[in-house]
């Protein structure tokens, strides 16, 4: 398997043009996508997420060629779609690469992920209320989460990707997912400690390295700017699409992303955030923060 990681634009046209495909890859206001259309940030916006069309629709479509290009952090999202477009995962139509397998090796891989698949895609479009501690599937996913890393290379996206393989394709690790369990809620006790600023009752400024927005929303605004000051990344969320939409009207953040500075932040009508590669000091994100709370309704 290749992953090619840039944050440059001529350089994923470029190699798509050579087949490699490309997932997820949004770069400001411009989502470039391959045969398979793996995006679903800005003008694709209406299209379900990578991970669930990746598993149930395209499912081993690059085992022959897996080669895939990627710009961003190496979220659950992505690297299960190109797990899934590998043919790497459990799948029904697994069994004929498995037959000469003992029965276990045989009924672990021919495993039908789709409800996982589903899982992944609410919890990166619709997080709000998932409570993922209480489930198997939603322990696995958590576990999943917190040996991610946030930094934005190939190797992440190679390292997220075998994760999945290796949390998915052998035996349950009952201690492993009970720890997930306790690291979730030690989460939720971090986010409620973060630094935050309520711009007005509908957009609030929280500044932490704790990915908290179903906290937040619940607990602080429909509309969260989070700033990690450690990467100088903005993230801008609301819960959901319709919520967005309540607060900025048709479109959403989408019609938001163009009134901010510097240039280039993207993402989704409920989610998205500052350019990419780009690092900005606690003042541009306040003042991102103020824009965004200008254009609220």
């Amino acid at each position: 398997m290749e992953i090619v990681w840039t944050a440059n634009v001529d350089e994923v046209r470029a190699l798509a043009a050579r087949g490699y495909e490309p997932v997820e890859c949004a770069l400001g206001s411009e989502s470039i996508v391959g045969p398979l259309q793996m995006d679903h940030h800005g003008r694709l916006s209406h299209l379900e997420g990578v991970a669930l069309r990746a598993y149930r629709d395209h499912f081993g479509s690059r085992r022959e060629a897996p080669r895939f290009v990627v710009t961003g952090t190496a979220d659950a999202d992505a690297t299960f779609a190109i797990a899934s477009l590998a043919g790497v995962l459990p799948h029904p139509t697994q069994a004929r690469f498995v037959a000469q397998a003992t029965p276990r090796i045989q009924a672990a891989m021919t495993r039908d992920l789709s409800q996982f698949a589903v899982l992944v895609n609410k919890a990166d479009v619709e997080p709000l209320g998932l409570a993922l501690e209480t489930t198997s599937d939603g322990r696995t996913l958590l576990l999943w989460n917190q040996m991610a890393s946030d930094v934005q290379d190939a190797t992440a996206f190679h390292a997220g990707v075998d994760r999945w393989r290796a949390l998915l394709c052998g035996a349950e690790r009952k201690s492993l997912l009970a720890a997930a369990a306790m690291q979730e809620a030690e989460r939720i006790e971090e986010a409620r400690r973060a630094s935050v600023e309520r711009l007005t009752p509908q957009v609030a400024l929280v500044e932490s390295g704790c990915r908290g927005f179903d906290v937040w929303y619940t607990e602080i605004a429909p509309v969260i700017v989070l700033y990690n000051e450690a990467i100088g990344n903005v993230t801008v969320g609301c819960p959901g699409k319709e919520a967005a939409e309540r607060v900025f009207g048709p479109g959403g953040l989408l019609q938001v992303f163009p009134l901010l500075l510097p240039p280039g932040w993207g993402g989704r009508e409920g989610i998205g955030g500052s350019p990419r590669g780009a690092r900005l000091t606690r003042a541009q994100a306040r003042e991102a923060a103020l824009r965004i709370a200008e254009a609220a309704r």
